[in-house]
């Protein structure tokens, strides 16, 4: 299959997705649309990615059938619309869009195309996380009763400016805890009805760096009975040793599940069954993601994470950006 690009102007993690492009034994990277010389230069390995002046032309003349975007959380919308107008798939980095405004477009965009959008949702891809959801999957922790997700962060310099921008940037929990969400409904196989949030602001108080909130905490109801907690913040230290320390814990009626993830992952599991043990991890597939998709998308299905996933994630991440905004409304989720 062959990939275009376009965007490589949203730094935070675009250079990983694009190696990993450039890296899939069955995708041919065609070409790059970026309009900043410095970026398209750092990106394309000093020009050995074909530039086009457009996305109609990375398409038309490129041959393009899917696009990777690399571009800022309020401009997603309009790619998507593109993209759907020239009949090509999207792939995007986390999180989907800035808006609801935005999320109403790009939702009904796909509903009423032929196609496919995803994600990046790495965390499916750690082993640390692909040894949980065997777990999950074998039955051994029984019915799910509870989970509490945790995402930390550091604020640093990385940041660009239109991060504290109002309806530009997705906000705190949409950005960091988006992974947390897609765990959940991947491990339940629930879907999320309604959600009460509250944000705080201690920290990233002064400009240039003043965040609406630089915490959030969000409770959600799952259509299952189930119930879960996720939490998103900008309060990682500078000197900790990586961007965060992410934790979740699961309950379940036959036994429980404590994962760490990113400073140090590790898994510790109790059941009735076996007792307390440590799960081996896997061999991680994080490299592999556009290999997967591909092979997917090229037999006509849906890529690991699907587009009724990312639409799914982000309608329960915007419900929560609402309700905390609006000081904890509970706030209905996948209701149009």
């Amino acid at each position: 299959m062959k990939i275009g690009i376009c965007g490589a102007h949203y730094e935070v993690h675009v250079g990983g997705m694009i190696k990993k492009a450039l890296e899939a034994p069955n995708g041919e990277v065609v070409g790059m649309v970026e309009p900043d010389d410095a970026y398209y230069e750092k990106y394309s390995n000093g020009g050995a990615i074909k530039r086009f002046e457009s996305l109609e032309d990375l398409v038309s003349t490129g041959g393009a059938q899917a696009i990777l975007g690399g571009v800022n959380h309020d401009e997603k919308s309009e790619l998507v619309e593109s993209c759907a107008s020239l009949g090509v798939h999207v792939i995007l980095d986390k999180p989907l869009c800035s808006t609801r405004e935005d999320y109403e477009r790009i939702f009904h965009t796909v509903e009423n195309s032929d196609i496919k959008l995803t994600i990046d949702y790495s965390s499916r891809n750690r082993p640390v996380f692909m040894a949980l959801h065997d777990v999950v999957r074998n039955g051994s922790l029984g019915d799910l009763v509870s989970l509490i997700t945790t995402h930390p962060h550091k604020l640093g310099a990385f940041a660009p400016d239109w991060y504290f921008a109002p309806h530009r940037y997705a906000g705190t929990f949409h950005d960091l805890a988006c992974h947390g969400i897609d765990q959940i409904r991947y491990l339940t196989g629930q879907a999320f009805t309604s959600v009460h949030a509250v944000g705080s602001l201690l920290k990233h108080t002064e400009p240039p760096q003043r965040l609406q909130f630089d915490h959030v905490q969000a409770s959600f109801t799952l259509d299952g009975g189930t119930t879960a907690l996720a939490t998103a913040d900008w309060l990682t230290p500078q000197t900790s040793p990586s961007f965060g320390d992410t934790r979740f814990i699961l309950m379940g009626t036959e036994g429980s599940a404590h994962l760490r993830a990113y400073a140090e992952d590790h898994l510790l599991v109790v059941t009735n069954q076996k007792g307390r043990y440590e799960p081996p991890l896997p061999e991680s597939r994080n490299a592999r993601f556009f290999e997967i998709l591909i092979d997917a998308w090229e037999r006509d299905e849906e890529g690991p994470v699907s587009t009724a996933d990312v639409l799914a994630v982000a309608d329960a991440c915007i419900a929560a950006e609402t309700s905390a905004t609006g000081s904890g409304v509970l706030t209905p989720i996948g209701v149009r």
